[in-house]
């Protein structure tokens, strides 16, 4: 019985230092690139370290740039990249595998103007009404260093 006690108790304590998904308060975050408050659910991103760190973004032309050779952060300490998902604001999906619409109309925060899209058919519908270019997650990147 003292075993099992003992077990479970370890297993909380390995529970609790566990890292989740990061999260977004817009309104009150702060971007960690830009320094303007999170204020568009529909373009936040955030990342996480690996040692657990998190840092939050108005939007993925802020996330990219901070994250370079100039960056506060080099690639390797990078464990998830996150956007919002545009049409489900607030919802943070995985940035390597969206779906990504780069057009003049969406006037993101920076007006990097890049929206990201859980599927291609959220992107489809959207492109209805902000008519741009498809990107996947190393164009986007590459967007946002070249410039």
């Amino acid at each position: 019985m003292k075993n099992l006690i003992i077990s479970a108790g370890m297993l909380m304590l390995a529970s609790s230092c566990s890292v989740g998904q990061p999260e977004i308060k817009y309104g009150s975050d702060e971007c960690a690139h830009c320094r303007m408050n999170v204020m568009d659910a529909k373009f936040g991103a955030a990342l996480q370290t690996v040692k657990g760190r998190s840092y939050v973004f108005d939007a993925p032309e802020c996330m990219v740039p901070f994250v370079s050779h100039e960056g506060r952060l080099v690639e390797e300490e990078v464990k998830g990249w996150y956007v919002s998902d545009f049409a489900h604001p607030g919802t943070l999906i995985d940035a390597k595998t969206a779906f990504y619409l780069h057009a003049p109309t969406l006037k993101s925060p920076m007006r990097g103007n890049v929206a990201a899209f859980s599927s291609a058919a959220d992107r489809k519908v959207a492109e209805e009404h902000f008519p741009g270019e498809e990107l996947d997650w190393p164009a986007v990147k590459k967007l946002f260093t070249d410039e």
